[in-house]
């Protein structure tokens, strides 16, 4: 402990991750607490993990990603162009059943961070405890060191740390990589491998990134929903109190600067405590893509990605391994078929359920119908005989079309002159009372309009 407190006095790194605590949570932690410096933990006999934040990074746990008896910590920082969201972990050597579980709950929590946002970087770093011949340099390649190389394929994930991470006490035993460092954005890192701290026989893993602020960047065809009426106000408040405003936003000499920045905690303010989606802009949403369609895809990429890879190389099992990828894609086909007819089913019994006529039955109606995002207008063709397909592109064409025809040359002639009349049309009155017998009159429960015919 004192070697960890030292290194933060001297170093003071900004995020500071500890695995293999070996400590049993206790009811105090004020013990292990730094000043300047926020402890988060996941303490568990015999394995655990942590990390230590610095005051000034805007930083929030996610420990909704985690589970009970496994040593995974969920971290989100926001400080960047893009948010990072880190998982450290601890693989203890356990069985293969105990690999698998770990494995399964830091791909759920992967998969549940692309989903809720899109544009940030996934950091996932430990102690994995795990070994692989090709890919970490090790003597044999075990259970967990295929796991571990399947999830980093699957996501698309560097492992950045490239010299060995432990070295033993033990004379016959050789050093070895165990701890990793997986990022879906590798660029602009430095790793370094430095010496263990204190007593520890795991070295100490350096790493850094440039921060560089930018505009945020909206998915092309995508749209984010906030959920207000699921939002943490109170959390938010709070997070906004405590914002260290002065070091983050009004240091910087540039008035459009300054208002980038505060734009830029505001957001993250939102995202941290309003829960949102993102939806096509089209409105082709795909709300029956569930976790069986999500976990038939990510099969089918594996299988693909293997297969590539032994043709790549010249493996004479790479025949079998795309019958593999075969069964994978029809089965991920068949999944997919079973995802939409199910949905199809469930709002077929909700519409049963939902009263004829009322708002409710109309609002789900349309939607399935695509009501409000089918274009009532064709595409429209241009003089150079190209198409118009978007909204605005149509718009856009039509005011052109529009203001040329309203520019013809007059040929000299003065618009007529329609004479002024004398009749005028007597004062309208809203009286409050009669506004509010009208309202009281109107079926809160009809979606009809005054002709009684509904929509």
């Amino acid at each position: 402990l004192e070697a960890v407190h030292y290194h933060l006095e001297t170093t003071k790194p900004a995020l500071l991750f500890l695995t293999e605590t070996q400590i049993s949570s206790p009811a105090d932690t004020s013990f292990l607490h730094y000043p300047g410096y926020k402890l988060e933990h996941r303490f568990l006999p015999r394995a655990g993990v942590c990390v230590y934040v610095r005051e000034d990074i805007c930083s929030r746990r996610l420990d909704h990603l985690e589970g009970r008896d496994l040593s995974v910590l969920w971290l989100r920082v926001d400080s960047d162009d893009h948010p990072r969201v880190y998982a450290c972990l601890y693989r203890s050597h356990g069985g293969n059943t105990d690999t698998d579980q770990l494995m399964e709950l830091v791909q759920m929590g992967t998969d549940s961070v692309f989903e809720q946002i899109p544009s940030a970087e996934v950091v996932v770093l430990g102690d994995f405890n795990a070994h692989h011949a090709e890919w970490l340099g090790s003597r044999t390649t075990d259970h967990a060191g295929r796991s571990v190389h399947d999830f980093a394929l699957a996501y698309v994930l560097t492992q950045l740390v490239t010299s060995p991470t432990r070295i033993p006490d033990v004379v016959d035993h050789l050093p070895s990589l165990l701890d990793l460092l997986l990022t879906t954005h590798p660029d602009s890192y430095l790793v370094s491998v430095d010496a263990p701290l204190g007593s520890s026989d795991h070295c100490l893993i350096r790493t850094t990134v440039p921060i560089s602020r930018r505009f945020r960047s909206q998915p092309i065809g995508l749209r984010r929903v906030w959920h207000y009426r699921s939002a943490d106000w109170d959390r938010m408040r709070s997070f906004y109190a405590s914002y260290p405003w002065g070091q983050v936003c009004f240091n910087l000499d540039n008035p459009d600067a300054v208002a980038d920045s505060i734009a830029d905690v505001v957001l993250q303010g939102m995202e941290l405590f309003i829960p949102s989606t993102m939806v096509p802009s089209g409105g082709r949403s795909r709300p029956w893509f569930g976790r069986s369609c999500k976990i038939a895809l990510r099969y089918k990429r594996e299988c693909y990605r293997a297969w590539a890879e032994a043709l790549a190389a010249g493996d004479h099992n790479s025949s079998a391994l795309k019958m593999k990828y075969n069964s994978a894609s029809r089965s991920f086909k068949r999944v997919i078929a079973k995802a939409k007819s199910e949905h199809v089913a469930s709002i077929g019994e909700k519409l049963v359920r939902l009263p004829s006529g009322t708002r409710a039955f109309w609002s789900l109606a349309k939607a399935v119908q695509g009501n409000f995002c089918r274009p009532s207008l064709p595409s429209l063709r241009r003089e150079d005989d190209s198409l118009a397909h978007t909204a605005k592109e149509k718009a856009d064409l039509l005011v052109s079309l529009f203001a040329s025809n309203s520019t013809l040359d007059d040929t000299g002639y003065s618009p007529p002159k329609i004479p002024g009349g004398d009749t005028f049309m007597s004062e309208i009155q809203f009286i409050q009372r009669s506004v509010r017998k009208v309202l009281l009159s109107l079926d809160v429960n009809k979606s009809s309009g005054p002709d009684g015919i509904p929509p």
